[in-house]
């Protein structure tokens, strides 16, 4: 759990290449966090979350997942403590 609030932080923050290419590693890299603030919208901030939260929480985070690809997911699921 210790690990689940740095990661939800940092996928709020991160970018690279084109900054929802990055992987979810790489999402704590301060150069990546400020990228993706500039650029993540607070829909794709929450699917984002959600999908972060969802998948640590089953313990089946993928950290080569990229963060376009988890906003994708993260928009099908369900946040588990209603985030909208």
């Amino acid at each position: 759990m210790k690990k689940l609030i740095p990661v939800v932080l940092a996928t709020v923050l991160a970018a690279c290449n084109g900054p929802t290419d990055i992987k979810l590693s790489e999402v704590q890299q301060p150069e990546n966090q400020k990228k993706l603030l500039e650029v993540l919208s607070p829909e794709d901030r929450n699917a984002l979350n959600t999908y972060v939260l969802n998948h640590t929480m089953k313990g089946d985070l993928d950290y080569k997942t990229t963060v376009k690809e988890a906003i994708k997911i993260g928009k099908t699921e369900k946040s588990p403590f209603g985030i909208k």
